[in-house]
């Protein structure tokens, strides 16, 4: 059940969403050339669709990284269990989690939570992101965008999608990912047009990884 005031932290981080993740941002282009992007391509598709979930976990004050853990472990089958159910569809639904009764001083600790939970989260073929007032997380795309600040500490997961080769940083995560998409990038030619800028990324991290 939501209260009063989970209403203002639930309105508060959708109007987030839109304003922040959503609008085209003049220090998001994806190419040289390319027009101010929104931040999150997945936010505003998520939203449209009514698959973006926002839970509240005011339980958690987060004085210890083993709670919050434990619960984003959980929301794995969550988001599994939520619609849309279609094959092609799956990339749509987003869930967020947020833990309001955590301080900004003790808002770092998501930090550790998402490196003890990534590799799982992975290996699932899903992807773990935290986000909190002041986080100072830089966008892959361009290192002067603080691209992670939130109204709440919160932590945001969805499904891995093929873009994701540029958050894929050890050889663990590079199988699992290469598991889902590898075949994708062996005929260039099957790639859309957004995606081609990809292949260097994937052919970069193949060399890396894989020995």
């Amino acid at each position: 059940m939501f209260s009063n005031a989970d209403i203002h932290v639930a309105t508060a981080v959708l109007q987030w969403a839109n304003e922040h993740l959503c609008t085209p941002n003049e220090k998001m282009r994806r190419s040289q050339a390319g027009s101010a992007e929104a931040v999150c391509p997945f936010v505003k598709p998520s939203l449209a669709a009514n698959s973006f979930y926002v839970d509240i976990r005011r339980e958690i004050n987060g004085l210890s990284p083993e709670p919050i853990v434990n619960a984003m472990l959980e929301y794995r089958e969550r988001l599994r269990a939520v619609p849309p159910f279609n094959a092609d569809e799956q990339t749509l639904k987003t869930i967020i989690v947020v833990f309001p009764e955590i301080s900004a001083e003790a808002a770092p600790v998501l930090d550790l939570v998402h490196s003890q939970i990534k590799s799982a989260f992975v290996h699932d073929g899903l992807m773990a992101t935290q986000c909190y007032p002041g986080c100072d997380m830089r966008s892959v795309r361009n290192p002067v965008l603080r691209a992670y600040d939130s109204p709440y500490p919160l932590m945001a997961m969805r499904m891995m999608a093929i873009h994701d080769i540029l958050f894929v940083s050890d050889c663990e995560w590079f199988s699992a990912y290469s598991l889902r998409f590898g075949m994708r990038f062996r005929d260039a030619r099957t790639l859309k047009d957004y995606e081609q800028p990809l292949l260097e990324e994937f052919s970069r991290a193949k060399a890396r990884f894989v020995k």
